[in-house]
């Protein structure tokens, strides 16, 4: 009995220093750019960031020009070190990256699936241009309700393929287990997050085989027309799928 009591004192005393250290603020190191506003960990290497806003900086006329949109002027970019510090921070547990409207990124120093912090950081930021084309393109003044309940039904696969795309975020089609003996997955599997996260690996050659077949332009009305298959190329997602599929046999040798 004594011991289950000094296990349960022990618990709630580790339990309520937790709580205090997690109120502790982090200390934060600041570095900026033309466009960007670096706020990041203290245990982050200030040289990795410095190499992370040339990055940026390239990407921002670059995938700009890309999406036909101007990014906007003053992006504030959040790194963090610790999982914990950015669940504190964001609500997100199980992501690696998410963004806070048009100017404000947040991220991971390491993600789940890649570790170079520059395509982390180009991700999001693609994100932010596309919310922001978006927004440019509903009606004035904006109605955020509305905009929001509109935007909730753009489609993942075309979010973040788009994002992986710029960032060349690429997985070889072989390497991929979900290729192999003709398999492949549909649109309506990339557009799961909960169904294995695959349009992060294959989000690439999903925008790939649109710019190669339709173009940027068709790639863009697309996006503005909020993924519809049907509307912008005439084809059902079944068709998209195979037609996406063999793009990838054929570019990448598949059997």
């Amino acid at each position: 009995m004594k011991k289950l009591k000094y296990f349960f004192i022990t618990f709630v005393l580790l339990f309520i220093a937790l709580v205090i250290f997690a109120k502790v603020p982090e200390k934060k190191k600041e570095h900026k750019t033309t466009h960007f506003h670096f706020i990041y960990s203290h245990s982050i290497d200030q040289s990795s960031v410095v190499r992370l806003s040339e990055v940026l900086e390239s990407s921002y006329s670059r995938i700009g020009k890309n999406l036909k949109t101007i990014p906007s002027e003053n992006i504030e970019v959040n790194i963090y070190s610790q999982r914990w510090r950015y669940f504190q921070a964001t609500g997100y547990w199980n992501a690696s990256g998410n963004i806070e409207g048009i100017s404000k990124l947040h991220f991971m120093e390491n993600a789940w699936l890649d570790t170079e912090i520059s395509k982390i950081a180009v991700h999001e930021f693609v994100h932010t241009i596309v919310l922001k084309l978006l927004i440019e393109r509903e009606p004035e003044p904006l109605d955020p309700v509305r905009f929001d309940e509109k935007f909730l039904t753009f489609p993942v696969w075309l979010w973040e393929g788009i994002s992986v795309y710029e960032a060349g975020q690429f997985y070889a089609p072989k390497t991929l287990a979900y290729f192999d003996n003709g398999n492949y997955p549909q649109i309506s599997e990339l557009n799961n997050r909960s169904d294995g996260q695959k349009i992060y690996t294959c989000g690439y050659t999903v925008i790939e085989y649109i710019l190669e077949a339709y173009g940027r332009d068709k790639l863009l009305e697309l996006v503005t027309s909020y993924g519809d298959l049907k509307k912008v190329f005439n084809l059902t997602d079944e068709q998209f799928s195979n037609n996406w599929y063999d793009f990838v046999k054929d570019r990448y040798k598949l059997k």
